[in-house]
């Protein structure tokens, strides 16, 4: 009975063997794979930078590279064929004291709607939403709009922009600002619509006898109460905090507001604790 009992061993190892060898070659397989997702991932990942981020969404050759470049003073290569733009090109937008963060994207239809370029719409502040008035405008607005309701982007976030307002073609559309991205018509004027979408204030902080830094605000979500400011400086005062100074822009008169304030564009605070 032995050399049975040895034969059956055998066999049960060798069966052991052959899982262990499947299981390392896996282990090696996915150890291999892992790098190449996350340099994936990376490829098609902006991080945030500046006082807000914003994607600009739109077809084939609708100007979106152009609209970047104008915006942001910047060059990069601009095509008459559909798809130049293959990854997500970021550039900064100034805009008075501020520095908005413009990200470039390549062309989303209903055919081509990737899942990343969904989480970058997730993560970002808002959605500049690119319409050729040279083209069938009320198609492409309701193709896109599917897409971000598919992906459950709120209306609030989305801003929606006409370009090519200078083509022989073009059709002005009810409540959509009308820009030209090559003529630069309508640009400065854009900047500003950008700002007051991303619903930000800037707050300036003021220290007894000493100069106030206008060029390095706090940029703070519309709604931000007086206390959530002191928190974010430093949460020590906030336990110590006595109310604020709120100066006039002449600097020469001020009131006191309380914890509850909700700050306001172009707030000057003097913080007593």
């Amino acid at each position: 009975s032995t050399p049975l009992y040895s034969s059956a061993a055998s066999d049960v190892y060798k069966r052991q063997e052959r899982v262990q060898e499947e299981i390392k070659r896996k282990i090696a397989k996915l150890k291999k794979a892992v790098p190449k997702k996350i340099k994936r991932e990376q490829m098609f990942f902006v991080e945030k930078e500046g006082a807000g981020q914003v994607l600009i969404f739109g077809f084939p050759n609708s100007g979106k590279t152009s609209l970047l470049n104008s915006l942001c003073q910047t060059n990069f290569k601009v095509g008459d064929w559909p798809f130049t733009t293959k990854f997500p090109t970021p550039a900064m937008m100034k805009f008075e004291n501020l520095l908005i963060q413009i990200v470039d994207l390549p062309p989303i239809t209903k055919d081509f709607k990737p899942g990343w370029i969904k989480n970058l719409a997730k993560q970002a502040d808002l959605i500049l939403v690119l319409l050729d008035l040279a083209e069938k405008t009320e198609e492409q607005l309701k193709e896109i709009q599917e897409i971000l309701r598919e992906w459950e982007i709120e209306k609030e976030k989305v801003l929606i922009v006409g370009n090519k307002i200078d083509h022989h073609l073009a059709k002005e559309v009810p409540q959509v600002f009308s820009v030209s991205a090559k003529e630069k018509i309508g640009i400065e004027e854009l900047k500003k619509k950008i700002f007051e979408a991303l619903k930000i204030v800037r707050v300036y902080t003021k220290k007894p006898k000493e100069k106030i830094d206008f060029e390095n605000p706090f940029v703070l979500k519309k709604g931000t109460k007086l206390i959530e400011l002191v928190e974010e400086i430093n949460k020590e005062w906030s336990q110590k905090f006595r109310g604020a100074k709120l100066y006039d822009k002449d600097l020469k008169t001020f009131r006191i507001v309380g914890r509850d304030y909700v700050l306001k564009d172009g707030d000057i605070i003097e913080i007593k604790v």
